[in-house]
């Protein structure tokens, strides 16, 4: 059985329901609560039965003689309870109804009708109790409580729904069961009857009318309520962005401007258009489509572009767009928060022209430094060979010019691989790239910083030509390997090395220049803003290094990123468009 009752010895008892676990007091004589008061709310009464046995059954023939005790707002007592149609009390109208009922007794944890069953009688409580409960989700709640007096399942008598609720007895009732025929047959043979039982009836829609009311009206107050605190949501948020000192838009997911802020206007110009990227034009075309890419999936986008400003002037700016999911109306927003770093990164630009003329000077001191040592070398079988020539000793002589000449050969392979790497300045050439590697490498092996540096390479053969400006990529190969060498000394890594690796992917049409060393590789706080900014790991260092290779690299519609080797260390990957020119040989 869907219900269970336990009733212990005292005269008070705690009765369980096995309604979805639904656990509830019920004392033995209770209180209990007229329905169908046309004075809501509803009073409460406490009943002191004569005349009846244990279980509260009554003998019909005895009048009961209740005292009521009723809260002071609610004095008047319920109209089906105080008079039937002839004015008599509620126990004379329950005398004159049950040679027209059904009388019958029901022992606690009865289940008169459930939830959804087709119902063709109503029940009038004579004693005991009744709980009414509904099924809703996955629990069950209880509704009411009837009792003496009160109607149970009554539309019954005039709809042939199913039931609304489910009612099964708290504790041993006696129950009056009115069938519909019978009802229809009282209509006409009892009117009186008749008319107490649908003042009943009437009563208890009052009833769940006035407290329908009362919950919708809690509900346009809950609804009010939060109505009035997301305005005030809605004005802070209003506040918070047209104060922030950054250009603010906010669109819907199809780039509809909704809010723009005053400091987008200074930065933008006013927004005449309501598509974003009418008001926001960006000099590359593609990038709508590749911000449109990103925030559909999800994720926040990030990149610095450039746009026509106010008046039509060049702005670079840096650009985070963040997807606002759905907060619950079924629709989705974006935020887009701009920053003007055309400025920034002009500076950024005169300092990294003023650091590679730097660097040529210290390349051109790195030179002068090497073809001295050459000079020495020579200048000194120099003075030694007039000497030998005096003492007339074939064998000193002949070793003498030998050191002479092997003096003049490497200065001749030095010089020529600087010739080999001089071009002017932005000027386009094209060339091996695995050539142009080795000969970068013969010019900085000899040189001070870099004599305890292994350097070893892996160049992939049958490499296609590279355009490229050379004076831009040998720039970026002398920092790459600056910046290992430091790294690498600084850590003291015994036996420090750095390998210089170049492969094809001809799937891409691309050529790869890969850096790498041993050392203690870059740190994680660095790595995410490590072409973003000026960052440095080094005591003295100022942090050009990387904004130059990124800017030279960006130059040639390449692509940089930096990682962990393999091995251990760190590693920087440069890949570039390889030239459908073919090379010409001199």
């Amino acid at each position: 059985m869907l219900f269970s009752a336990a009733r212990p010895p005292s005269r008070t008892w705690e009765h369980t329901v096995g309604l979805m676990g639904i656990r509830l007091p019920f004392p033995h004589r209770r209180a209990r609560t007229f329905r169908g008061s046309s004075n809501p709310p509803i009073g409460r009464y406490r009943c002191q039965v004569g005349g009846g046995n244990a279980h509260g059954h009554t003998n019909a023939r005895t009048r009961r003689r209740v005292t009521c005790a009723m809260s002071h707002e609610h004095a008047q007592l319920p109209e089906a309870a105080t008079s039937d149609s002839g004015g008599h009390s509620p126990d004379d109208f329950l005398i004159a109804l049950r040679p027209h009922v059904e009388v019958r007794v029901a022992p606690a944890g009865t289940i008169l009708f459930a939830e959804g069953a087709p119902g063709d009688c109503a029940y009038v409580v004579s004693s005991g109790s009744v709980l009414i409960a509904k099924e809703q989700l996955s629990s069950t709640a209880a509704l009411a409580h009837r009792g003496p007096g009160d109607i149970i399942g009554e539309m019954a008598l005039i709809d042939e729904s199913p039931r609304f609720a489910s009612a099964v007895c708290e504790t041993v009732c006696e129950l009056l069961v009115l069938s519909r025929a019978r009802f229809f047959g009282i209509l006409t043979s009892r009117p009186d009857i008749a008319a107490g039982v649908l003042k009943m009836m009437t009563a208890r829609i009052r009833e769940a009318d006035v407290k329908r009311l009362r919950e919708t009206e809690a509900v346009n107050e809950d609804l009010r309520s939060a109505r009035a605190r997301l305005e005030a949501a809605l004005i802070h948020r209003d506040r918070i962005i047209s104060v922030s000192p950054y250009p603010i838009i906010v669109t819907d997911s199809q780039n509809r401007i909704n809010l723009y802020n005053p400091e987008a206007e200074v930065l933008l110009g006013h927004a005449t258009q309501a598509d974003l990227w009418k008001c926001v034009v960006p000099c590359d075309t593609a990038v709508p489509a590749q911000a449109e890419a990103m925030l559909q999936s999800g994720t926040t986008w990030r990149a610095e572009i450039e746009v026509a400003g106010l008046h039509h002037r060049g702005l670079l700016c840096k650009v985070t767009a963040v997807p606002i999911p759905d907060s619950g109306n079924g629709k989705t927003s974006r935020l887009w928060v701009f920053e003007d770093v055309t400025e920034m990164r002009t500076l950024q630009k005169q300092a990294v022209e003023q650091y590679g003329l730097a660097m040529k000077g210290e390349m051109a001191g790195e030179i002068a430094h090497e073809l001295n040592n050459y000079l020495a070398v020579l200048s000194g079988n120099a003075e030694l060979l007039p000497v030998r020539l005096k003492k007339n000793d074939p064998t000193l002589v002949d070793r003498t010019l030998e050191n002479i000449n092997q003096a003049i050969v490497q200065m001749t392979v030095f010089t020529d691989g600087l010739l080999r790497s001089r071009h002017p300045q932005g000027q386009r050439a094209t060339i091996d790239l695995n050539e142009f590697v080795a000969n970068q490498i013969v010019f900085l092996r000899p040189q001070k910083r870099f004599k305890k540096l292994v350097i070893t390479t892996d160049l992939q053969s049958g490499l296609p030509p590279l355009e490229c400006d050379p004076s831009g990529l040998q720039q970026v190969i002398y920092n790459l390997i600056l910046n290992a060498s430091d790294a690498l000394i600084g850590a003291a890594i015994p036996n420090p090395t750095v390998f210089i690796t170049t492969r094809h992917d001809p799937d891409h049409g691309e050529v790869c220049l890969i850096v790498g060393d041993n050392g203690p590789g870059i740190p994680p706080e660095i790595k995410p803003r490590l072409f973003m900014e000026r960052v440095t790991s080094k005591p003295t260092g100022h942090g050009f290094g990387t904004l130059t290779i990124l800017r030279i690299v960006q130059e040639h519609r390449g692509q940089i990123t930096a990682g962990q080797r393999a091995g251990g260390g760190a590693e920087f990957v440069i890949t570039l468009p390889a030239s459908a020119i073919p090379l010409t040989t001199e």
